[in-house]
C-alpha cells in the first residue's frame, strides 16, 4: 500500500515541489505538502478524507465517464458532442406543477419546456452528459491533489486514464465545444448559459498542473491542445460571445474559466485581456457599493448563488495575478469590491440579520468555507475565518479546502480549532479516524469503511466519494 508520506518525498526541496497552479496558490500547496510529509497532526482529518476519496476512485467503475455513454445523439449527429438539458426546465404540463399551464403549452407533448428556477429536473438531467462530466472532473481533481500530496504515482496514473477517456482517446473523447449544453426541448437554438456546465473545470486545470509533477501524467500535450481549442471556441463562437456578456454568476464563471484555460494552454494574451477587463466588466457591474449582488439575490436559491458567484470571483482574481492584475485590491470609486461582497454576507451568516431573499432549500454554511477561508487569507482578515467557524454547524476539519487553503495561512491563526466546533466534542471513534498517519498506511478498519462520507464530501453513483467543492452543484 502507498504510505501517506514517504522519505523520498520528504527529501524534495520545497522549491522543487511548488506547482505552477493558476487559481490555486502553488506556494501554499507546497507548504501544506511539507506539513503532510512531516506528519502534521492538525491536517490529519483532511488527509484521511482525501486519501479515502482517492482510494475509492481507484476502485470505481469509470467506463460511463464519457460523452459516448449517453442514450441520445445531439443534432450534430455525433455523440462526441457534449449534450445536457437546462436543469431547472420541465415539460410545460409536468404533474409536479399544477395548472394553469403556461400560455402556448402543448399538453400532449409537454412542449415547450419551461423554467421553474431552483427545482432540478433530475430525471431529465441524468439522461445526458452533465453527471458524467461532474464525476469525471471531481475524480481527476481529487486524484491530482492526492497524487501531489502523497507522491503517489498510482493516483496519477488513474487520473491519466480518466482524462484520456474524456479528452483525447479517439473512441470516447468529447469535442471541444458546448454547442448542445443546457438544451431546452421545444426550443431550436442552443443557450449560451450552458457554458457554466464546465465551471468546475477551473479546479480540474489546477489539478492537472499538480499532475505535471508526477511521472505518469507529466506529458500533457494532448489535453493542453484540447483546452487550447476549447478556449478558442469560448472566445469565437456565438454561444461563447453570448456568455461573455452575462452580467451575473454566468459571466464571472465564464471569465474564471477562460482565464484558467488560457493560462493552461499557453495563451497568456487571452488571460491578460480577461484579467484587465474584469474590474469594470464584472465587479462594477455585479456588486453594489454595499456588497449586494442583486442578480443573485433575485434567484430562488439566492444565498447559494451569492456563494457561487463569490467562488468564481476568487478563482478569477487569483488567476488574474498571473497577468499582474490585482482584483483583490480593486475598489471602484463608489466602493464596489470583492471584499465588500463577502463582508455583506457576514451579519446574515451569524444570525444578526434575517436574509430577506428566497432560499428554497436548506443551505449549509460549512459549504462557504472556500469563500471565507480564501477571503481571510487574501484580504489578511481573520474575521472572515471567525465568521465561518461560528456559523458552521458541522466539522470543517475534513474539508479538502484545508489542504488547498490551510487555516494556518490566515493571519494569527492555526489549524487546530477547525478540528471540531466546541459544541460538538469529538468521540472516540472520530479521534481514531484522525490519528497521525504521516508514516503509516491507512488502517485495515479504514479500508473497510467504504460507507464513510467525510464532512464536505459527496458520494457519487459508482460508489466513489469526492470533495463536494469539486462537483458542479449549480448549473
Amino acid at each position: 500500500r502507498e504510505m501517506l508520506s514517504s522519505s523520498h518525498g520528504a527529501e524534495k526541496s520545497a522549491e522543487a515541489t511548488i506547482p505552477q497552479t493558476f487559481s490555486w496558490d502553488g506556494e501554499m500547496l507546497a507548504g501544506v505538502k511539507a506539513r503532510v510529509q512531516k506528519g502534521d497532526a492538525e491536517l490529519q482529518p483532511a488527509i484521511h478524507a482525501l486519501m479515502h476519496s482517492a482510494e475509492l476512485v481507484m476502485k470505481a467503475d469509470i467506463s460511463k465517464w464519457t460523452v459516448m455513454a449517453k442514450n441520445f445523439t445531439p443534432p450534430s449527429g455525433t455523440k462526441h458532442d457534449y449534450m445536457s438539458v437546462a436543469i431547472y426546465y420541465w415539460p410545460c404540463n409536468s404533474p409536479k406543477f399544477p395548472p394553469p399551464y403556461p400560455h402556448g403549452c402543448n399538453t400532449t407533448t409537454g412542449l415547450p419546456w419551461v423554467s421553474h428556477d431552483g427545482v432540478v429536473n433530475s430525471a431529465a438531467v441524468d439522461q445526458f452528459d452533465s453527471p458524467a462530466l461532474g464525476h469525471m472532473e471531481a475524480a481527476i481533481t481529487s486524484l491530482g491533489l492526492a497524487s501531489y500530496m502523497f507522491d503517489n504515482e498510482t493516483f496519477a496514473q488513474r487520473a491519466y486514464d480518466i482524462a484520456k477517456q474524456w479528452f483525447w482517446a479517439q473512441a470516447t473523447l468529447m469535442n471541444p465545444n458546448l454547442n448542445y449544453a443546457s438544451s431546452r426541448p421545444g426550443l431550436k437554438d442552443a443557450d449560451a448559459s450552458g457554458i457554466i456546465n464546465t465551471a468546475r473545470w477551473v479546479n480540474l486545470i489546477n489539478a492537472l498542473q499538480l499532475l505535471k509533477l508526477s511521472t505518469s501524467f507529466s506529458n500533457q500535450v494532448e489535453i493542453e491542445t484540447w483546452f487550447g481549442q476549447y478556449s478558442e471556441w469560448l472566445t469565437d463562437s456565438k454561444l461563447g460571445k453570448g456568455e461573455s456578456h452575462a452580467t451575473n454568476n454566468h459571466g464571472t464563471w465564464y471569465d474564471a474559466q477562460l482565464s484558467n484555460y488560457a493560462l493552461y494552454a499557453n495563451k497568456g494574451d487571452v488571460a491578460k485581456r480577461v484579467a484587465s477587463e474584469a474590474a469594470e466588466k464584472r465587479i462594477d457591474t455585479e456588486i453594489m457599493p454595499d456588497g449586494q449582488m442583486p442578480l443573485e439575490e433575485r434567484r430562488t436559491k439566492s444565498w447559494s448563488y451569492c456563494d457561487y458567484n463569490l467562488q468564481a470571483f476568487l478563482h478569477l482574481a487569483t488567476a488574474a495575478q498571473h497577468s499582474h492584475v490585482d482584483l483583490f485590491s480593486y475598489v471602484s470609486k463608489d466602493g464596489r469590491s470583492i471584499r465588500k461582497a463577502v463582508e455583506y454576507l457576514i451579519p446574515f451568516m451569524l444570525g444578526e440579520k434575517k436574509w430577506p431573499y428566497k432560499q428554497i432549500e436548506p443551505f449549509k454554511f460549512s459549504a462557504m468555507l472556500e469563500v471565507f477561508r480564501r477571503s481571510a487569507i487574501m484580504f489578511k482578515n481573520a474575521s472572515f475565518e471567525a465568521a465561518i467557524e461560528k456559523a458552521s454547524n458541522e466539522s470543517l476539519a475534513e474539508n479538502v479546502i484545508n489542504l488547498i487553503y490551510p487555516k494556518s495561512a490566515v493571519p494569527g491563526q492555526s489549524d487546530e480549532s477547525t478540528m471540531m466546533p466546541q459544541s460538538q466534542p469529538q468521540n472516540h471513534h472520530h479521534k481514531n479516524r484522525h490519528r497521525n498517519l504521516a508514516n503509516s498506511a491507512v488502517s485495515p478498519r479504514d479500508r473497510r469503511d467504504h460507507d464513510w462520507i467525510p464532512a464536505g464530501y459527496t458520494k457519487i453513483p459508482n460508489g466513489a466519494v469526492v470533495p463536494s467543492a469539486f462537483l458542479p452543484e449549480l448549473l
